[in-house]
C-alpha cells in the first residue's frame, strides 16, 4: 500500500461534498497493522477513488468522527466489528431518516483464538450481545469470509462477502537460493497454539536438511515454543506493523499457515496465502475453510491436514527446487489478476446501491452530509489521505494514542497509569465524551459518577454514560439514583437491554418478582443475544418448578450463542432436574470451557454421570470439583 500523506488534512475546497458520502467506524486498533489496513484503509481508499464517492473512517476512540456528524448524516454508514451501545440510537435515527447502515463482521462473534483464552476473564455478556444486535438492526450485513456468512447468516437477509485483498502486487522477487531454504511463520501471541502444533514437523525437517532454516516473526513470549529447534538455525523478528511483515516475507522461501481447527480459525480469512503468493513465497496452508477454496494443491500452494502431512509436504518442497519456484510464480499471477483491492470497490459500492434500491432508500441528495466536516479539516486533527482518493482516515491522533495506551495499561492492571493517560486525553479533547467514559472505568465510584455526568452533558445521546453511571451508583449503595440512571439509558436506547436487566435485578432484590420478570422479558425480547436476562428468567422459572419453561428459554438462548458457559451450565442443571442426563452431560461439558465457577459445573456433571450409571466418572468428577479453588 503506497504511503499516505499525513495531517493537515486536505482543504474543504479540494474535497467538497459531492455524490455519496460513506462513513466507517471500526474498533480500537493500531492503524498500521493488518486488520485496519485490510478492512478499513484499503477498502475505503478504493471506494474514494470511485467517481462521486467521498469516505471518512475512524475508530471508537476517534472524537472527531463523532463530532463530524457523519455517523448520523452520511449516506452510508459501515460499522465494522464494533460493540458500542452508543451506536444504537445512531442506527435508530438513521433508520428514521432513511439512511443506509451496514454492519461488517470480520471475525467470529463469540469464539477467540486459543492463545487468548488462557487466564482470560469471564466474557462481558453485555458487550458480547452488542455486535449481533447492531448487525440485526443494520440494513445489511457484510462478511470477510464465506465461513463467517455461513455461521452468522441469521443476522440479516441482505448479505455480501468481501474478502480481504492486497493493494498492490509487489514486483517479482529476486531468484531464491537453492542451497539455503528458509521456512517462515508469523503471528501474534494469540496464535501460539498454531505455532506449537507444527514445531515437531519443523524439528524433523531441520534434522534431515542442513540447508533449511526457520524464521519466526512473533511476540517475545512465543520464542520458548521454538526451543526444541536448533538455536543456531532459527531467527526471530518482532511482531509489528504490516509493512514490517512484508519485509519479513522477502527473507523466506516457504511460508507455513497452520491453523488449529477451532471455530475462530475456521472463520479466518485467506490473507496469509495471498501475502505469501504476492511475495513469491511457497504457501503451505492448513486444509481448513480459509484456504480450501483458494489454494490449488501443487498449482498455487500446498495444503496439509495434520503435522505428519505438513512434514511430508515440506520434504517434497525441499527436494524439488524447481517446483518451489514455479508454484509461487503461478500464485503471484493469481493475486495480481484477482486479489487487488481496486478491482473490488465497484462491487462493494454496488452492494450498497442494491440494498438501498430494495429498501426504497434514495442514497443521493442528503445536503446535510458535508464532506469533509470542519472538525476533520482542523489542522490540529491528525488524518491520513491518499493521492487520487476522496478519503480521509482518522485514528492516528494524540487522543487516540492516549486512549489506546490507557486501555492497554488498564488491561495489564496498571490502573494509575491508565488513569494518567485517560486524564491527559480528557484535557486534549475537553468537548468529547469518549475520554470521560474511559476515565470513569479507573476512577473511584464517586469520581467516576462525576466524570460520567460530564460525559452525558457532552453527549446527551449516549446511553452508555448513564448506564455506567448506574453501575457506579450501585457500588455507592444509591439504588434510587442508580435506577434513575438506568431508566435514562433505557429511554435513550430501548433496544440496549442491559438497563432493563439491571432494573429487573433491583426489582427482584426488592421482592417485586412480577415486575422483575417483565423487565427481564423486555430485555430478552429486544436483545435476544443478551444471555443474562434469559438466565434470570430461567432461574426464576426453575425456582417455581417450571423446569420445562426454563429449558425452553435456555435452549432459545443457546441457538444464538451455543458455546456460552453460563447458559450451558444452567441448561445442564435444568436437565439434571428433569432426569434427562444425556442432555445434561452434553451441556455441562460445554459449560466447563470458560466456566467462572468450575466446581459448580463439575458438581452438576457428577450428578449427570450418576444418573447415567457412570459411578467411576462421577467419583472422579467430584474429586476434581473438590480440588477447584
Amino acid at each position: 500500500m503506497s504511503e499516505p500523506s499525513t495531517s493537515p488534512a486536505p482543504s474543504p475546497s479540494a474535497l467538497e461534498r459531492r455524490g455519496l458520502v460513506i462513513a466507517q467506524i471500526g474498533p480500537a486498533e493500531p492503524i498500521d497493522q493488518g486488520a485496519a489496513i485490510y478492512r478499513t484503509l484499503q477498502p475505503c481508499r478504493a471506494l474514494g477513488e470511485l467517481s462521486d464517492v467521498s469516505v471518512l473512517s475512524g475508530s471508537t476512540l476517534s472524537p472527531a468522527l463523532y463530532a463530524s456528524g457523519l455517523l448520523e448524516t452520511a449516506d452510508v454508514l459501515v460499522i465494522r466489528d464494533v460493540a458500542d451501545p452508543d451506536l444504537l440510537p445512531i442506527v435508530a435515527a438513521r433508520r428514521r431518516q432513511r439512511r443506509l447502515t451496514a454492519y461488517e463482521v470480520t471475525r467470529h462473534l463469540f469464539a477467540a483464538p486459543l492463545g487468548e483464552l488462557a487466564g482470560r476473564a469471564p466474557p462481558d455478556l453485555v458487550e458480547r450481545s452488542l455486535g449481533p444486535m447492531l448487525a440485526r438492526q443494520a440494513d445489511c450485513v457484510q462478511f470477510a469470509t464465506p465461513a463467517l456468512e455461513g455461521q452468522f447468516a441469521a443476522l440479516g437477509t441482505r448479505r455480501a462477502v468481501f474478502p480481504s485483498q492486497l493493494w498492490n502486487a509487489p514486483p517479482p522477487p529476486p531468484l531464491r537460493r537453492l542451497d539455503r531454504v528458509v521456512i517462515g511463520w508469523s503471528g501474534s501471541a494469540a496464535h501460539r497454539e498454531d505455532l506449537r502444533a507444527v514445531i515437531p514437523a519443523l524439528a524433523g525437517v531441520l534434522e534431515r536438511h542442513p540447508e533449511a532454516r526457520v524464521a519466526v516473526m512473533t511476540d517475545p513470549a512465543l520464542r520458548p515454543l521454538c526451543d526444541p529447534l536448533p538455536a543456531d538455525r532459527v531467527t526471530f523478528a518482532p511482531f509489528g506493523p504490516l509493512e514490517g511483515y512484508y519485509r519479513f516475507l522477502e527473507t523466506i522461501d516457504i511460508g507455513i499457515a497452520p491453523l488449529v481447527p477451532t471455530p475462530y480459525n475456521r472463520c479466518r480469512g485467506d490473507n496469509r496465502f495471498i501475502e505469501y503468493a504476492a511475495h513469491g513465497v511457497l504457501a503451505v496452508c492448513a486444509d481448513l475453510e480459509p484456504y480450501r477454496d483458494v489454494v490449488r494443491p501443487g498449482q498455487t500452494g500446498y495444503l496439509f491436514r495434520d503435522v505428519a502431512e505438513l512434514e511430508t509436504v515440506l520434504e517434497r518442497a525441499l527436494a524439488e527446487g524447481e517446483v518451489r519456484a514455479a508454484i509461487p510464480a503461478r500464485a503471484a499471477r493469481y493475486v495480481a489478476a484477482e486479489r487487488l483491492e481496486r478491482r473490488h470497490a465497484a462491487a462493494r459500492l454496488g452492494f450498497y446501491l442494491s440494498v438501498a434500491a430494495q429498501m426504497g432508500i434514495e442514497l443521493r441528495g442528503h445536503g446535510d452530509a458535508v464532506f469533509p466536516p470542519p472538525v476533520v479539516t482542523d489542522p490540529r486533527q491528525a488524518t491520513l489521505s491518499y493521492p487520487g482518493s476522496r478519503y480521509i482516515a482518522l485514528g492516528g491522533g494524540e487522543v487516540e494514542r492516549l486512549l489506546t495506551e490507557g486501555i492497554a495499561q488498564r488491561r495489564a492492571g496498571a490502573a494509575d497509569e491508565a488513569k494518567r493517560h485517560f486524564a491527559a486525553a480528557v484535557r486534549l479533547a475537553p468537548t468529547s465524551h469518549l475520554p470521560l467514559l474511559y476515565l470513569a472505568t479507573v476512577e473511584a465510584p464517586a469520581a467516576a459518577v462525576e466524570a460520567l455526568m460530564r460525559a452525558e452533558a457532552q453527549n446527551p445521546a449516549s446511553c452508555q454514560a448513564p448506564y455506567l453511571r448506574g453501575l457506579r451508583l450501585l457500588e455507592l449503595g444509591d439504588r434510587t439514583e442508580a435506577a434513575a440512571a438506568f431508566e435514562r439509558a433505557r429511554a435513550i436506547a430501548p433496544g440496549f437491554g442491559a438497563p432493563q436487566e439491571r432494573l429487573g435485578g433491583l426489582a427482584e432484590a426488592a421482592g417485586r418478582i412480577d415486575e422483575a420478570c417483565r423487565l427481564y422479558e423486555e430485555a430478552a425480547l429486544l436483545n435476544g443475544t443478551f444471555a443474562l436476562p434469559i438466565a434470570r428468567l430461567a432461574a426464576i422459572a426453575q425456582q417455581d418448578g417450571k423446569i420445562d419453561k426454563a429449558v425452553g428459554l435456555l435452549e432459545r438462548s443457546l441457538g444464538d450463542d451455543p458455546d456460552l458457559s453460563l447458559t450451558n451450565y444452567l441448561a445442564g442443571r435444568a436437565y439434571v432436574e428433569l432426569r434427562r442426563y444425556h442432555q445434561a452431560r452434553v451441556h455441562l461439558l460445554r459449560a466447563l470451557e470458560g466456566a467462572e465457577d468450575r466446581a459448580a459445573v463439575l458438581t452438576e456433571l457428577a450428578k449427570a454421570e450418576i444418573g447415567l450409571g457412570n459411578v467411576d466418572a462421577a467419583r472422579d468428577t467430584l474429586e476434581e470439583a473438590r480440588r477447584q479453588p
